[in-house]
C-alpha cells in the first residue's frame, strides 16, 4: 500500500479508536453528574467503570485465538457495529441498572478494538513508519479531551448525558461507513498456515516469555486507572475547582496531548521506544506524586499540572504500545495483540476497583494521596520490564 493510501487507512483507524476512547473516558468526567442523577455512591460509579473493562477482558480472552483466522477488516466492521449498537442503548438506558448492563455491552465489543487496529497498523504500515503511525492512533486519546470530553460535557449539561452518548453513537456510525468503504481486505496473515489446534496456540502463546513480559508491561501501565475515574471528582470536592471549569482543564490538557502524541511517535522511531517509555515514565512519577498531594490549588495550577500528565502519559503510552507489537511476528500480531488487550481491560478494571475501595472509606478523597503512591510505583515497576522486551521487527 503506497505512503497516501495507508496514511489514509491511519486516520480513519484514529477515527475509530478516537471513537471507542471517547466512549470509555467520557464517564470519568460525567461523574460528578452521573452520581447524582442517578443517586449512586462512589463505589457505584467505579462499578460503571470497571465493569466495561471485565467485559472487555472477556471478550478478548474468547477472542483472541480467532483474530488471525479471518479477514481483518471483516473483523474490525462486526466489532465496531457492536460497539455502535451499545452505545445507543447506553443513551437509553435511564437506571443505573439498565447503564450497567449497557456497559457491559460496550465494553464487550470495545475492548477488542485497539488490538485489531494496531494489528491492521503493522499489516499495512512500514516499520520505519510505525512509530509515528502508532502515535496517530494514539493521538485519539488527546484528541478526545480537546474536543470530544468537553463537547460531551456541553452536550450533558444541555441536554442531559443520555444526549452525549447519542452523540457518540451518531460519530461511531459514520466511522463504521468509512471503514466499510476505505479499509482494504487484509488477507496476508491468512497465507500463513493455521493448521493447529486452537489450545496448542493457546499454549505456545501463553508459555512464551514475550507474551508475559508484555503483559507485566500493559498491567503496570494500567494501573493509573485507579486514579483516572476520580480525577474530576479530586478536582471538585477536594481542591474546590467548580464544576464548570472541567471542560477547560480537558480542553487545555487535550490541546498538549494531540501535540505530544505525534511528536512522541517520531521520537521513538528516531530515538527507540525503550528510551522515549523511561523518560516519560520518570517525568509521570514526579507528576503523579506531586498532583495527587496537592490539598489546595488554583484553576491555573490544576490545568499546568494536569496538561504536563496527561503529555507525558501519552508519552508513554505511544512508546509501550509500540515495543509491544513489536516483539511479535504478523502472523501471530492479532492474537497477541489481542490477549495483551485482554490483560489490560483486567488490570484497568482492578485497578479502577481498587481505587474506587480505597476512596470509598471513611477518609473518602482525603486518601487521594494513596492510590498517588501505588500508582507512582507500578510506574516504575513498568521501566524494570520494558528493558526486557526485545523486539522482532
Amino acid at each position: 500500500m503506497s505512503k497516501p493510501n495507508y496514511l489514509t487507512s491511519v486516520l480513519i483507524l484514529a477515527g475509530v479508536q478516537l471513537s471507542h476512547i471517547l466512549d470509555f473516558v467520557i464517564l470519568m468526567p460525567l461523574g460528578p453528574m452521573l452520581t447524582r442523577a442517578l443517586n449512586i455512591t462512589t463505589q457505584s460509579f467505579s462499578w460503571l467503570v470497571s465493569v466495561y473493562t471485565l467485559s472487555a477482558a472477556a471478550s478478548c480472552f474468547l477472542a483472541a485465538f480467532v483474530m488471525d483466522r479471518f479477514d481483518r477488516k471483516k473483523i474490525l466492521v462486526s466489532i465496531y457495529s457492536g460497539l455502535v449498537i451499545g452505545t445507543f442503548l447506553c443513551a437509553a438506558s435511564g437506571k443505573f441498572e439498565l447503564l450497567l448492563a449497557a456497559r457491559v455491552i460496550t465494553g464487550f465489543f470495545g475492548g477488542l478494538l485497539q488490538s485489531i487496529i494496531l494489528a491492521i497498523v503493522g499489516d499495512i504500515v512500514p516499520s520505519d513508519h510505525r512509530g509515528r503511525a502508532t502515535g496517530i492512533i494514539m493521538a485519539a486519546f488527546a484528541v478526545s479531551s480537546v474536543v470530544g470530553v468537553p463537547l460531551g460535557l456541553a452536550i450533558a449539561n444541555a441536554a442531559g448525558w443520555q444526549a452525549t452518548f447519542i452523540a457518540i453513537a451518531a460519530f461511531s456510525l459514520v466511522n463504521l461507513g468509512l471503514v466499510a468503504w476505505w479499509i482494504p481486505n487484509l488477507k496476508g496473515h491468512l497465507s500463513i498456515s493455521h493448521s493447529v489446534s486452537v489450545g496448542a496456540e493457546f499454549r505456545a502463546l501463553t508459555m512464551n516469555r514475550t507474551t508475559w513480559l508484555a503483559w507485566l508491561l500493559i498491567m503496570s501501565m494500567m494501573s493509573v486507572f485507579g486514579m483516572f475515574p476520580f480525577i474530576s471528582q479530586f478536582i471538585v470536592q477536594t481542591l474546590q475547582i467548580e464544576e464548570a471549569n472541567l471542560p477547560h482543564i480537558y480542553l487545555v490538557q487535550g490541546i498538549a496531548t494531540m501535540v505530544a502524541a505525534p511528536l512522541i511517535g517520531r521520537l521513538s522511531d528516531q530515538f527507540g521506544s525503550k528510551s522515549v517509555f523511561m523518560t516519560c515514565t520518570l517525568l509521570s512519577i514526579v507528576l503523579v506524586t506531586w498532583f495527587t498531594h496537592l490539598e489546595t490549588a488554583t484553576l491555573f495550577t490544576v490545568i499546568a499540572i494536569n496538561t504536563a500528565m496527561a503529555a507525558v502519559g501519552i508519552g508513554r503510552m505511544t512508546p509501550s504500545m509500540d515495543l509491544i507489537s513489536r516483539s511479535i511476528t504478523a502472523s501471530k500480531r492479532g492474537s497477541f495483540m489481542t490477549l495483551v488487550a485482554a490483560v489490560q481491560q483486567l488490570a484497568a478494571s482492578g485497578a479502577a476497583y481498587s481505587g474506587g475501595l480505597i476512596l470509598s472509606g471513611t477518609r473518602g478523597m482525603a486518601d487521594f494521596p494513596v492510590v498517588g503512591w501505588l500508582v507512582a510505583g507500578t510506574m516504575a515497576v513498568s521501566i524494570a520490564v520494558s528493558t526486557k522486551i526485545k523486539t522482532v521487527e
